[in-house]
């Protein structure tokens, strides 16, 4: 029963839902859960029989009959933190991922070019994931830079930073990029995606007002199109998502490769 507790917790926290929401899920109460959680109570074979193929795991796994995940069971791991990443997944039809977002150096070599940089990270972090994931795990990485005349425009240091940013891309054309990397075993496909964003001119105070609002501060380029940034932008040709930190149509072709048709 100890066994069974400690890992109904641990496919829980890694799942992120709460008690109540796996006790809904399984068609129990939620003091049910709470007893079996804590190991007052032996569930039925029902339950457990439901709380495996909520977790994609197989009794036994839950029981501790087996020491560890079966081989055979695969996950898909988002290699990022960016909210953005998280929910473009989830519109495409892909849920119950996890995600595991590995610190890894993003110092670059000279001379390389945006698109270059781009491949070059979302590969470095695919791979830093990979050696944490098991043999049948897919790991999806990215990676976006903003550039204009060739050079990248990364997150702004400060107000003044972004005040720079957004004063030299007002009225111009930038380019954004985004690096999609996809491993699965010893299959590796890196590619990127180049989306091409208009600002309209824009006035000082305007610039300030947008920079007072937060929204520029961890944002590359000093601007997020999916938020209150939308209103600096005049035109784009290209995939919009992309520009949001993860292009789904380059992704979903890479996937197919593995297997994965989202249609």
């Amino acid at each position: 029963m100890e066994i069974l507790a400690q890992r109904m917790k641990e496919l829980r926290l890694e799942k992120k839902m709460k008690q109540v929401e796996v006790a809904e899920a399984i068609g129990i109460s939620t003091t049910a859960y709470c007893n079996y959680e804590y190991g007052q109570r032996d569930p039925q074979t029902a339950t457990l029989v439901a709380l495996a193929k909520l977790y994609h795991v197989s009794t036994d796994y839950l029981l501790g009959v087996n020491e560890s995940m079966p081989d055979s069971t695969s996950k898909i791991i988002l290699a990022s933190n960016s909210p953005r990443r998280k929910e473009l997944l989830e519109r495409i039809g892909i849920t119950g991922f996890k995600v595991s977002a590995p610190n890894v150096d993003e110092s670059v070599e000279d001379g390389l070019s945006p698109a270059e940089i781009v491949e070059q990270l979302s590969l470095r972090k695919a791979r830093a994931a990979a050696k944490k994931a098991g043999p049948n795990d897919l790991i999806i990485a990215a990676d976006t830079v903003v550039a204009m005349d060739g050079a990248v425009l990364g997150k702004p240091h400060g107000k003044d930073d972004a005040f720079s940013m957004l004063s030299a891309l007002s009225g111009r054309e930038h380019c954004v990029y985004t690096g999609v990397t996809v491993i699965r075993g010893d299959k590796t496909v890196t590619q990127h995606e180049e989306t091409a964003v208009t600002f309209r001119d824009l006035e000082p105070d305007e610039i300030r007002g947008y920079i007072a609002t937060g929204e520029p501060m961890d944002k590359a380029g000093s601007y997020g199109i999916q938020g209150i940034g939308a209103l600096l932008v005049s035109g784009i040709r290209g995939d919009y998502c992309n520009v949001m930190g993860l292009p789904v149509f380059r992704l979903g072709r890479i996937l197919s490769s593995f297997g994965m048709d989202l249609l």
